[in-house]
């Protein structure tokens, strides 16, 4: 059996081998001839010029049984090509060669590392285009930034002195013309401001910020507002708040107050008569994540069903009313800002009936723990017939004037400012102080380092065991855990009441006092 397949695969590759026995001096004493006919008792040296390697390596050779390999030979045989491996053996009395043909395989080999070339060439090509596309982005927002500057700056010149004109005597005419100006530079400012705002929504610079802000009074303040207008355009306004909101919620109150107004705007940009709602009521509520539903109807020129899917393109206006301006941009930033806090928008309109706008956004609360809201204990500072010496650490100085006002203007202290901890060590070592005000982000000394300073650095136990109060902005869930831990009396967030400040500084100065 084993002869067989013996057989079979040397039947298959014969024709791809051929064998030659050479001479010293290069003369072909033997030769099959299955893929080149050189002739026997001629020259391999005149065969193919690649066989002049052989005298090398007869030259190189010390010894008389080397074999030697050489891959991707190009051999010509009339018309076509041969691409072969050749291996030369130099034996003690006679230099054999044998010659594989592999024209096919190399063939294959070469188309694949030509799609190899030809794809990381296609790669390096997109991967050039790309390039080329971020700088030209940035180039682009960094113009359209500039140029937002550069245009806004004249604009509040131009808008500024109208306003001075306009309270001078003017004829109606005059007066006439003024508004033209207010109304076109208006217009001006929409349109840089449409731009930037797309320009930071596409370069991904449009961060969301959360704080906590009083919604029902921003509601009401956005209900002020367009009251106005409605009454000067003799137009209805209805708005309904579900009262059971909470009062105070978390978001990002800019971007919030920037759909609604879009909105808002557009519905009272396309309604000449009839009215404009804005309906605000809970969805649902879990733990202390909300989801608020807003609705803005109006009963304006309404759009037609084949282009509302358009409505959030860019540049789009389906109305031909020349006297109604816009910059075709705001619907757009309304969905690009409602798609970033992560909640969703759908409109349904009839072409004269009107248009309705529907969002939902997400918010938080804070829940309050029952231990906050218990009724705070007051305190009063103890009689000791003197002023109080505090020192406040603080590297703002506009935070530094708002609390020596606060405490200066109760009439009970005397105030010394450091501006990091490094020069509140050298004051407490000057000067005796009743308590230390002390923020916690400062450089080169924190507030943190400083109190282990001073709770660990001294024997005096009039400065070790003086009262300190922590301030900061950061509001980190554990700030006030990790103030104590560091050695600090108190806590106290940022911002905070004058009441709060004047409570939490009384409390300690009656213990130390004690």
């Amino acid at each position: 059996m084993g002869d067989i397949l013996n057989l079979k695969y040397r039947l298959r590759f014969q024709n791809k081998i051929q064998f030659f026995v050479v001479a010293f001096d290069g003369i072909i004493k033997m030769t099959d001839n299955i893929l080149f006919n050189w002739k026997e008792n001629t020259s391999i040296y005149d065969a193919h010029p690649f066989f002049e390697i052989i005298r090398d390596l007869l030259q190189k050779s010390n010894e008389k049984n080397q074999e030697y390999t050489f891959v991707c030979v190009h051999f010509e045989d009339s018309s076509h090509v041969k691409i072969c491996d050749v291996t030369i053996c130099i034996d003690p009395t006679e230099i054999v060669i044998v010659i594989y043909e592999y024209t096919s395989k190399y063939q294959e080999l070469m188309e694949i590392m030509q799609q190899k070339n030809e794809f990381a060439m296609k790669n390096k090509e997109l991967e050039l285009k790309h390039d080329f596309l971020l700088k030209k982005e940035e180039f682009k927002n960094s113009f359209i930034a500039n140029i937002n500057h550069q245009i806004k700056t004249p604009l509040t010149g131009i808008l500024g002195f109208t306003e001075v004109l306009e309270k001078t005597p003017l004829s109606f005419d005059q007066k006439e013309l003024i508004n033209i100006i207010k109304r076109e530079s208006n217009h001006l400012d929409a349109i840089v401001t449409d731009m930037l705002n797309i320009s930071r929504i596409d370069a991904g610079r449009l961060d969301i910020k959360n704080e906590k802000f009083d919604f029902i009074k921003f509601i009401r303040d956005i209900e002020e507002r367009y009251s106005l207008l409605a009454k000067k355009n003799d137009i209805d306004l209805e708005v309904y708040l579900d009262t059971n909101i909470q009062k105070e919620l978390i978001s990002d109150k800019a971007r919030v107050g920037q759909i609604l107004v879009n909105l808002l705007n557009n519905a009272f940009r396309y309604t000449k008569k009839g009215k404009v709602s804005l309906r605000i009521v809970k969805n649902y509520q879990r733990a202390n994540y909300l989801s608020i539903n807003f609705i803005i109807a109006d009963t304006g020129q309404g759009i037609s069903e084949e282009n509302l899917e358009f409505i959030f393109d860019r540049f789009t206006r389906f109305h031909e009313d020349k006297q109604v301006t816009g910059t075709g941009l705001g619907l757009t930033i309304v969905k690009n800002l409602i798609d970033l806090m992560e909640g969703d928008i759908k409109v349904t309109s009839k072409v004269g009936e009107g248009s309705t706008f529907s969002l939902n956004l997400p918010f938080t609360f804070e829940i309050q723990n029952t231990k906050d809201t218990e009724k705070v204990k007051k305190y009063t500072l103890p009689e000791l017939g003197r002023k109080f010496r505090v020192l406040l650490v603080e590297d703002k100085e506009v935070n530094q004037y708002l609390v020596m006002k606060i405490l200066i203007s109760n009439g009970s202290f005397f105030v010394d400012a450091a501006l990091n901890g490094e020069e509140a060590i050298k004051y407490i070592e000057k000067r005796k102080y009743d308590i230390v005000l002390m923020d916690l982000m400062m450089f080169p000394m924190n507030g943190y380092e400083t109190t282990y300073a001073i709770r660990n650095g001294y024997e005096d136990t009039t400065i070790s065991n003086i009262p300190i109060i922590g301030f900061t902005a950061q509001n980190a869930i554990g700030e006030r855990e990790k103030c104590l831990k560091s050695g600090m009396n108190d806590f106290i967030n940022k911002p905070f009441t004058q009441e709060d400040l004047i409570n939490k500084i009384a409390k300690q100065i009656s213990k130390n006092s004690s």
